[in-house]
């Protein structure tokens, strides 16, 4: 038998819980221009900045620059970020876009899956984890992987 104590707790929990759930803020909102590092397979990656122009579209520009006696390398990304679900701490959302070489590697066009981690404490600053597949125009086929870390400007 249910005790009155024990049903008083459960219709307080349904009733309060979500509300309490309703007030926790959202750390993605109001995301603009954010810095920071983000690398990846197969192409690399280094310096990364993230614009957010709604909260749904966006784009990010990943630079790699390595030189050594006039000799340059390394790569150049552009990419457009597609926000599929936006919750209280976690976003998950789409990126597509291409990698020029500063070598002779040929160019390549990506896909990825990602999943942006907030964090309450410090919610400029997020976590993101990509899967996916890039295609090199010389016919090369490879599964593509990624992370990085963003810290994102006040918009106020």
């Amino acid at each position: 038998m249910i005790a009155r104590r024990d049903l008083l707790v459960v219709c307080l929990v349904l009733l309060l819980g979500p509300a309490a759930i309703a007030q926790v803020p959202n750390v993605s909102d109001g995301r603009s221009i954010g810095v920071g590092i983000q690398v990846g397979l197969p192409y690399g990656g280094l310096l990364s900045t993230r614009a957010w122009f709604s909260p749904t579209v966006g784009a990010e520009a990943i630079v790699f620059v390595l030189g050594e006696s006039g000799d340059v390398d390394g790569t150049v990304t552009v990419r457009g970020l597609f926000r599929v679900s936006d919750t209280e701490v976690v976003d998950f959302y789409v990126a597509t876009g291409g990698t020029l070489s500063l070598e002779d590697d040929p160019f390549e066009l990506a896909v990825h899956g990602g999943i942006e981690f907030g964090f309450r404490a410090a919610a400029a600053l997020s976590w993101n984890i990509e899967f996916g597949a890039s295609y090199a125009l010389d016919g090369t086929l490879n599964m593509a992987i990624g992370t990085g870390l963003h810290y994102y400007f006040p918009s106020d």
